[in-house]
């Protein structure tokens, strides 16, 4: 056997394996009994990654018997560690900062200007100057040394905030596209503030349209829910119903309201009541996956149809404090980790201190 087809069968072999990894973990999504987890982004992640590696095989496969093998695998490995090394890392740590502190400032002119929407540039900012600060560590003397170990602490939970991050974005994406066959009698609108106390604003709209574009008879029932606010002069429930039959030209008796919540979990929690039957949720598309979230925490048989369209510069920061506050749901958890990993930092630059100022002394 020539070295031509020894790679060959090597590259095939270890290719079945990663494609038999690759459907283990497609079919444990297709099997996920509920939707409604993290756990979905896991095996999403997995299973993408084998399949990328499968991919890779079955072209590495396949040029290790072509004379051009040596040219194109080498401007494929370029492609990959373009893509990983430089391209990943600038979109990560250079492109998303800047784009949150743009998107943020225009939805702070065209929105509330609230301390609240100021929230992720502050952050932002706040990341840029630790970033300084650890750079700076690297030219510290020997005698440091326990303050550079441990300031590797930074990268580390750098990397396991993204690792969350990712999970949480590949759950989302998943779920959203999972779900969109699903139906049910009932569609469920979540409120959200009126414009001038009264009127359904673009963005609360946009659920209205999302729930009766997903009507695929003439039974679905939509119920509208949401109370009224101190500065509101109607329910958002009955500003939702007059929206979806005066300007949607949804039929009134196909409608029901729940006019008593003020939250996402009132407005599952009384709708759930009201309903007493499994149902769909509509609300906007970066808040689905965490009110399904929410849904299956509550043990409520409901899931998240495709949500209201919104505008980039206000979906981009609204979905990154989504992701805080699911960060939040397992916040023990997160502590846990993080105390272990500043716990075993903490210990290897003490040790390394000691050993510094023994071998000096």
């Amino acid at each position: 056997m020539d070295l031509k087809n020894g790679i060959f069968i090597f590259g095939t072999v270890l290719t079945i394996f990663f494609a038999g990894l690759t459907t283990i973990f497609w079919w444990k999504i297709r099997k996920l009994k509920d939707l409604r987890t993290l756990r979905l982004g896991r095996l999403s992640f997995f299973a993408l990654l084998f399949l990328w590696v499968t991919i890779n095989g079955i072209i590495g496969s396949g040029l290790a018997l072509t004379e051009l093998q040596q040219k194109v695998l080498l401007w494929l490995l370029f492609a990959e560690a373009f893509i990983i090394l430089l391209w990943i890392p600038m979109t990560i740590g250079i492109v998303v900062p800047i784009s949150i502190v743009v998107l943020t400032i225009k939805m702070w002119r065209r929105e509330s200007k609230s301390i609240g929407n100021l929230l992720l540039p502050i952050v932002v900012l706040a990341f840029l100057l630790i970033d300084w600060v650890y750079l700076s560590m690297g030219r510290l003397p020997d005698s440091w040394i326990w303050l550079k170990i441990l300031g590797i602490v930074y990268p580390v939970l750098s990397i396991y905030l993204a690792w969350q991050f990712g999970i949480f974005f590949l759950s989302s994406w998943v779920y959203g596209r999972r779900v969109r066959k699903q139906r049910a009698a009932y569609h469920v609108v979540l409120g959200a503030g009126l414009i001038q106390g009264e009127h359904v604003g673009k963005l609360l709209g946009n659920r209205i349209l999302a729930a009766v574009k997903a009507v695929r008879d003439n039974e679905t029932i939509l119920v509208f829910s949401g109370g009224q606010g101190p500065d509101e002069k109607i329910s958002e429930a009955r500003a939702m119903q007059k929206y979806a039959v005066e300007v949607l030209g949804f039929p009134i008796e196909r409608t029901m309201l729940e006019d008593q919540s003020r939250t996402t979990y009132e407005n599952l929690v009384f709708s759930s009541r009201l309903i007493k039957e499994k149902f769909m949720f509509f609300t906007s598309d970066y808040h689905v996956f965490r009110a399904a979230l929410f849904a299956a925490t509550l043990k409520i048989d409901a899931q998240g149809g495709k949500g209201g369209k919104t505008a980039m510069y206000y979906r981009v920061p609204a979905f990154i404090r989504e992701f805080i506050a699911v960060m939040n749901y397992e916040k023990r958890k997160h502590i846990k980790w993080v105390g272990i990993i500043v716990a075993f930092f903490l210990v290897i630059a003490i040790f390394s201190q000691i050993g510094y100022l023994w071998n000096n002394r």
